[in-house]
């Protein structure tokens, strides 16, 4: 499992794509229903959520893969907190409204608007609209037992950003996130330290550039 665009616009477009824990229980009833039902509860079943990650991404002509390691968090609907802290710094942070990417060392953040309503598979998991998510991808599951539960998204649009995403669950966790883009790279998030439903504080989704930073301002989704 793996992807991307640039970097930068990959995080920002699909971080997100949805990181979720869930009893084993729910899941025994889930797989009774068709598979766009049964992600539509899963995804319902929080707010907030923070977790360790380690993101993989490996692009399709090269087996060399670049490793990234960091925190996040996330609260519905829009808001996510993105913090790589190897191999370089970077914060990317969402209020719902707007984006902010931070890049220390370059002492430059960039600030554009947040559009939830694009094509971005991860955007539109992460506000669990199921009707959405169908119009624009075909869901299947072909992983459904016990112990653990896999969710196929593949794009109806030849345009989508994505060839596919793919939503791991290991015991009610959710553990993995792979998505490929339509040139072959694929990007696994696996995700360590889960936690549902934190309390965050009311400042953690804002970010105010540091003083002496260069400030860069966009109107472009």
């Amino acid at each position: 499992m793996q992807l991307v665009l640039n970097k930068k616009t990959f995080v920002t477009h699909c971080l997100t794509a949805l990181l979720c824990v869930m009893p084993v229980s729910v899941f025994a009833d889930e797989t009774e229903k068709d598979p766009a039902q049964a992600l539509s509860s899963v995804l319902k079943s929080y707010e907030r959520f923070s977790a360790d990650f380690e993101q993989i991404t490996r692009s399709d002509q090269s087996s060399e893969s670049e490793i990234s390691k960091g925190e996040m968090q996330i609260e519905r609907p829009g808001k996510f907190r993105w913090e790589t802290n190897t191999p370089f710094p970077q914060l990317i942070v969402s209020d719902g409204d707007n984006v902010w990417i931070y890049d220390p060392d370059l002492e430059q953040a960039t600030r554009k608007p947040v559009n939830l309503e694009d094509t971005n598979g991860a955007a539109l998991i992460l506000n669990g609209n199921i009707e959405e998510l169908q119009e624009k991808f075909d869901i299947s599951m072909p992983v459904s037992d016990a112990g653990s539960q896999l969710f196929d998204l593949q794009p109806k649009d030849n345009q989508s950003s994505f060839q596919r995403i793919r939503i791991y669950f290991s015991n009610g966790v959710m553990s993995e996130l792979m998505l490929q883009d339509v040139l072959g790279q694929q990007t696994t998030i696996v995700l360590h330290n889960s936690s549902i439903n934190p309390a965050f504080s009311d400042t953690l989704f804002e970010f105010t550039p540091p003083e002496g930073v260069d400030v860069i301002i966009s109107d472009q989704m």
